[in-house]
């Protein structure tokens, strides 16, 4: 999820928790606020009855007419207690299916020598029912304005933080072997601004230090290829001589596998040193099944001269982009693994899915552990001649195009399986 995204959600989340508290806060509030109004009014009937009590005679007060509500009582003296207040429901005399809250109250007094039950009532459903009318559209309301704060905020955040994402598409896009800096943007947030002046000064010595090694590695193997090149031509032209003695030839051989070796060894390490350095920037889509079929062939004398059969399942028209060149490069260390490690007389099982290479071919199970398989310099003991270095550069490839590879051995068949994925 976004930045954006997830302070969106934790104030939209934050709004409606401090929406839920603040509407039951507020809805008590009104309430409470109502409740003590109408005590109040209770009181002032009470004082009201109390001057009544007060003014009229014993006679007239035995006469009297007394309302129900509120309603006067003549006690046995009795000591006296305050106005107590209590909430009741009682039958709605607008509608006689229903109850409606009333709040009382009740108080002792002790008029002209004699005592007084005053209970006094007031139905509030009423205040009930405008406190829940003002809750709800002052909820409502608070509800509208924080929506609108976080759209308000999430704008504002979108705004500000464009420089930041502005900053991540121009490192999305940097190559190292692009012709120009990238070109960050400038911000009047400070934050923002020495980011981009720090990214700015990263890349360029990054660049900087790239070509230096990448000009270093091309002139390190330019200057070793060709001394190797001259020693090997001076090499085969004296093992031409016939006036060479067999033990001179022997260790002339020699010197002639170790120098051939070492040029391999040079090739390959320059070769992993560019694809490291993702010298390969360019890709392309390529028919993967033709090159496929293409180095099946090529390697046919191979497999006849070890007498190994050939089974093919490719199905035709599968597309992978890669650069060409370290397709190539993956395909023919594939190809030259089994050719050197299979087993004479033995299968290759070459096969090609829509998403999948798998590369099968019988031979011994390896003298090492399989984790190893992709290190480099390691090689079977058995076969010195090796570099160890072709399983190491087809992983190097596949993690420079996040192509998933896998090794597998079937000791009951005796089958090594190389699998490549890529969706």
């Amino acid at each position: 999820m976004s930045l954006l995204g997830q302070t969106a959600r934790y104030l939209l989340l934050s709004a409606f928790v401090v929406a839920l508290i603040g509407s039951v806060g507020f809805y008590i509030l009104i309430h409470r606020t109502i409740q003590r109004e109408v005590d109040e009014i209770l009181m002032n009937q009470v004082e009201q009855v109390k001057q009544q009590l007060r003014e009229l005679t014993p006679d007239a007060l035995l006469r009297a007419d007394w309302d129900d509500n509120p309603h006067v009582e003549r006690i046995s003296p009795t000591q006296l207690s305050g106005p107590i207040f209590s909430d009741l429901m009682l039958p709605n005399p607008l509608d006689s299916t229903g109850l409606s809250p009333v709040r009382q109250v009740k108080t002792i007094v002790t008029e002209r020598g004699k005592t007084y039950q005053i209970r006094v009532r007031q139905a509030y459903y009423e205040f009930n029912e405008l406190a829940r009318i003002i809750s709800v559209g002052v909820i409502w309301s608070f509800l509208l304005l924080m929506g609108l704060s976080v759209l308000i905020g999430l704008g504002l955040s979108r705004r500000l933080w464009r420089p930041f994402y502005t900053t991540i598409h121009q490192l999305g896009q940097f190559q190292l072997e692009q012709a120009t800096n990238p070109l960050f943007p400038d911000s009047r947030i400070r934050e923002f601004d020495l980011l981009s002046q720090s990214l700015q000064t990263l890349t360029q010595n990054v660049r900087k230090q790239f070509f230096l090694q990448k000009q270093f590695t091309e002139n390190a193997s330019h200057e070793l290829q060709t001394p190797l090149a001259i020693a090997l031509t001076e090499l085969d032209t004296l093992m031409q001589s016939d006036n060479l003695r067999e033990a001179e030839h022997v260790h002339l051989q020699r010197a002639t596998d170790a120098l051939s070796r070492l040029s391999q060894l040079n090739r390959s390490l320059l070769l992993l040193t560019q694809v490291e350095n993702d010298q390969f920037a360019t890709r392309q889509p390529l028919n993967i099944s033709e090159l496929i079929a293409q180095y099946t062939d090529e390697y046919m004398p191979f497999f006849e001269h070890k007498g190994m059969t050939v089974e093919r399942a490719i199905r035709p028209n599968v597309e992978l982009a890669m650069n060409p060149q370290l397709a190539g490069v993956l395909l023919n260390n594939l190809f030259k693994n089994i050719v050197r490690h299979g087993a004479p007389n033995g299968l290759v099982r070459i096969e090609l899915s829509d998403h999948v290479i798998r590369i099968r071919n019988t031979g011994e199970p390896l003298p090492f552990a399989d984790s190893q398989l992709f290190n480099r310099f390691v090689k079977n003991p058995a076969r010195p001649d090796s570099t160890g270095l072709g399983l190491a550069l087809i992983k190097q490839i596949c993690d420079r195009y996040k192509l998933a590879i896998q090794y597998t051995y079937d000791s009951s068949k005796a089958f090594h399986c190389f699998q490549i994925d890529w969706k």
